[in-house]
């Protein structure tokens, strides 16, 4: 007859019947008798909680021989994060281009639905924007801004231009910079509409957008409305680059919480 299992965890004080739950019992440092297991899991949450005990254990002060130490290194460098989450918000941007290409004939059309709530007095007390109007006006805006600058952005010719002269292709880095530039006025205005939902802005911004996106610049000079538009592009984009960045983070230390904790038996 086979005795009894009697190892028990030193943290909560189970046995071997917590094992399907809490993984295996295991002897990660040089503590001996009762503290010498400790389930993998429980292991893992003692060592997220206290700096101290994250490499070593605080009782026999022996450090933890982790099986991919060296990935741990390159996964948490600041360098290497901020790397991955611009390769994750260029492709986000390229892929929010093809979206404005698809539907560049909408998002051409202006937008026309406000809603107005009066008052049991007769007076108004509610305006209200719709947020998802808000972002298609921001875009129409930039991309009547990017057409007034260089209509080539959309891919069309001058039409003023003689029909007779040839148009040499744009190279790869033109075609690059033009689709990252269609895809960014998507990025920018779904995030700086989420910014400006926490805050009173939406309706002068709304009614900005809707300016600049029905008029063309008849002139050389940079007016005011397509600066600030271009500048809440650019404020949207910013913000989502530091959620990519954010998000990559947190990928990233889950991902490291299953392969970097995996710390060997001694």
């Amino acid at each position: 007859m086979a005795e009894p299992d009697e190892r028990q965890c030193r943290i909560c004080l189970a046995g071997v019947e917590e094992v399907p739950e809490l993984g295996r019992l295991i002897k990660p440092c040089l503590c001996k008798g009762s503290i010498s297991f400790v389930h993998v899991a429980c292991l893992q949450r003692w060592r997220n909680a206290s700096q101290s005990a994250f490499f070593s254990c605080p009782q026999c002060h022996y450090k933890y021989r982790f099986a991919r130490t060296r990935i741990l290194g390159i996964a948490t460098n600041p360098v290497v994060v901020g790397s991955i989450s611009t390769i994750l918000f260029t492709m986000l941007v390229l892929l929010s281009s093809f979206i404005t290409t698809f539907f560049m004939s909408w998002f051409e059309d202006p937008s026309d639905s406000y809603y107005y709530r009066s008052s049991i007095f007769g007076f108004s007390s509610f305006f209200y924007v719709s947020p998802f109007d808000t972002a298609r006006d921001i875009i129409r805006a930039a991309l009547r801004i990017l057409q007034d600058t260089d209509g080539e952005v959309f891919g069309r010719a001058d039409t003023q231009s003689d029909p007779h002269t040839p148009h040499s292709e744009p190279g790869l880095l033109m075609s690059f910079i033009r689709r990252f530039l269609l895809g960014l006025p998507i990025v920018g205005a779904g995030s700086v509409v989420h910014m400006l939902l926490s805050v009173p802005l939406l309706s002068p911004v709304h009614f900005l957008a809707r300016y600049r996106s029905n008029n063309r610049r008849r002139d050389s000079s940079r007016d005011i409305a397509s600066l600030i538009i271009i500048g809440l592009v650019l404020v949207g984009a910013a913000r989502a680059l530091v959620k990519v960045y954010g998000f990559t983070q947190s990928l990233t230390k889950r991902v490291l919480l299953r392969a970097e904790d995996a710390i060997l038996e001694v």
